[in-house]
């Protein structure tokens, strides 16, 4: 029998940290039940993830949702076919998973770039996420965390930042998290192979726990049982029994927690390798 991995091994003193995180945290229910919002996802399944819960408030609030699903998903594991048919497979599965969060296939974006190259295609992901932001003009935008660390992730933080630089997009950028939750807190630069020694162990949980505030939307109600259903619906990243193939514990704990959360664009810049450019100054009307 296959003994706990890191990630199990970890997993109660990541949660412990998340806990004190999350007392931290900013209530931001209301706000981001409100308003229309482009989603932009790196792969096929990221945006129930790490969305879900504000995807099904905005919906039943009556506020429109765009998801824009960045790479075609073509290199999930376990493979289950060729790369040309898990594309097709995850592309209808992603349209079924949204229909689960209210959005119709009217409102999702399956820009299809090739799965694991998004870091080369960063200028033809730009001007198409460019293009969709010019025309929905949402009034959020939700973007990866731009220390995930997967670097289709991070490349597709940084190409809807700089497609909202040369839209003049004047709304509002949140990030949100997927992979990060298998990093936090024991980091300061995802990917460092270091030792954790006892000073580590304990120093770099309160850096992360008092560097910034999360912003946290209520997951009660019901919502993360939608929110799994919608999960379900990515069937070949789920097993016959419905849990998941891949996804590592700590992410998915992320689903079952009170909360789900965002961060201020760039708040965890710092972290991110490699170090992205500052931050652009936000609409006058926005400060």
């Amino acid at each position: 029998m296959r003994g706990p991995g890191r990630d199990e091994v970890l997993l109660p003193a990541r949660l412990a940290w998340r806990r004190l995180w999350l007392r931290r945290g900013i209530p931001a229910t209301d706000l981001l039940a409100g308003g229309s919002a482009l989603v932009v996802a790196p792969h096929p399944d990221d945006e129930t993830i790490g969305c879900g819960v504000t995807i099904l408030r905005k919906r039943d609030a009556g506020h429109r949702v765009d998801i824009a699903i960045v790479s075609d998903g073509a290199l999930a594991e376990p493979a289950i076919g060729s790369p040309a048919e898990m594309a097709a497979l995850r592309a209808v599965e992603a349209t079924h998973a949204c229909a689960r969060l209210g959005v119709t296939a009217e409102h999702l974006h399956q820009l299809a770039f090739p799965d694991g190259g998004l870091a080369e295609r960063a200028d033809a992901v730009t001007e198409r996420l460019a293009e969709l932001v010019t025309r929905l003009r949402p009034d959020f935008l939700l973007v990866p965390v731009s220390c995930e660390g997967h670097p289709d992730h991070d490349a597709t933080n940084r190409a809807a930042r700089a497609a909202a630089a040369r839209a003049g997009y004047a709304g509002r950028i949140l990030e949100y998290p997927v992979w990060l939750w298998t990093h936090w807190p024991w980091t300061d630069g995802y990917g460092q192979a270091r030792g954790f020694s006892a000073r580590r162990f304990l120093r770099e949980p309160v850096r992360r726990v008092g560097e910034t505030r999360p912003l946290l939307v209520e997951a009660a109600l019901g919502y993360r049982s939608r929110q799994r259903a919608a999960l379900a619906e990515h069937a070949s990243q789920m097993d016959p029994s419905g849990g998941p193939r891949s996804l590592p514990p700590s992410l998915l704990s992320a689903t079952r927690s009170r909360y789900e959360v965002y961060l201020e664009v760039g708040a965890l810049d710092h972290l991110a390798r490699p170090t992205l450019p500052p931050t652009p100054a936000p609409a006058a009307a926005d400060r």
